[in-house]
């Protein structure tokens, strides 16, 4: 047999009412807690301004940066190369659209809040020190990195030689520039460093640049020989422009050769690049002086002993 169970009902009685449960209590707390300061509100000068604004006027700032970083990547990557832009001038083009976006949304987040731009003033001289002291640094090489990007003496992808290190621009960015070496190391050089210091731009005014290569010849070649032949390597090679200036010199006589030096403008793609042509030429020259008998001498020195008594020298022969 089934028993059934009975269920007691509890009567509710007005002090129940009037005392809810501790946890919606808790919420009830929470809720007020959360509207009063969603609703809080405080003076700067004349203007009043509420916390409520200032929440949405920071999402709007966040949703905007992110939105200036997309727009600004979008244009640079997509729309720039499309319009045959080169690289330089696009980085530049992204870094400054970027930075104007990014002002503009701050300035549309202040006006959501209600902040008058006036009330920087209060902070003005607080944030001069700050600058002075902390802060100098920081400020020129951001103000020096705006430069570069508009009077652009540095490009990326230029080749550069700073304090003795030449390598490729990377990145021009807002505080310090990366450049790759030869040996694939990426140096980070302040703004300030480009702008203010000795920099050697190997791509201005254009990417053509002036190359040497030594050789000597043995004595008592035939230096006309020698100059028809190297200048017929200078014409052949495809790597090689086209210059009045691409010329062989005679520079001198060595202790054990003749001299000559070979000019040629070239337009490396890379540090690599133009090791490789030089390289590429330095071969021919070994393939064309041995085509055409030309010796290239090693150092030959003479040694006299001056000796009293004479050295004795002893002389064994093998039979």
């Amino acid at each position: 047999m089934i028993q059934e169970e009975t269920y007691k009902e509890v009567p509710t009685t007005a002090a129940d009412l009037q005392h809810p449960a501790p946890s919606e209590d808790v919420l009830t707390r929470i809720t007020d807690t959360a509207e009063q300061v969603w609703h809080y509100s405080f003076s700067i000068g004349e203007t009043e301004v509420f916390v409520k604004q200032l929440v949405i006027a920071l999402l709007c700032f966040i949703l905007g940066l992110i939105f200036s970083k997309l727009v600004s990547r979008r244009v640079g990557n997509k729309v720039l190369p499309k319009l045959k832009v080169e690289p330089g001038p696009a980085s530049a083009i992204q870094t400054i659209l970027y930075y104007v976006m990014l002002i503009i949304t701050a300035v549309v987040a202040l006006q959501i809040a209600q902040v008058p731009l006036t009330v920087f003033t209060i902070f003005g001289g607080a944030l001069a020190l700050g600058i002075g002291f902390g802060s100098q640094n920081i400020v020129n090489n951001f103000i020096s990195g705006l430069i570069l990007l508009i009077e652009r003496p540095i490009q990326v992808n230029d080749f550069v030689t700073v304090e003795g290190e030449t390598g490729r621009v990377l990145k021009i960015g807002p505080r310090a520039s990366h450049i790759q070496r030869y040996d694939g190391v990426t140096v980070i050089v302040p703004n300030s460093q480009l702008l203010e210091g000795q920099v050697a731009n190997w791509n201005l005014p254009d990417r053509r640049i002036r190359s040497i290569i030594p050789v000597g010849v043995a004595y008592g070649t035939d230096v006309v020989h020698v100059k028809a032949t190297l200048e017929q390597l200078l014409t052949d090679h495809i790597r090689v422009l086209e210059s009045p200036d691409n010329r062989v010199l005679f520079v001198g006589f060595g202790d054990s050769s003749l001299d000559f030096e070979v000019h040629f403008w070239i337009s490396p793609r890379s540090t690599f690049d133009r090791r490789q042509i030089e390289s590429d030429l330095r071969y021919k020259i070994d393939e064309l002086f041995r085509e055409h008998d030309i010796s290239i001498p090693f150092p030959q020195r003479d040694i006299n002993f001056k000796a009293s008594p004479p050295i004795a020298v002893d002389v064994e022969v093998k039979s």
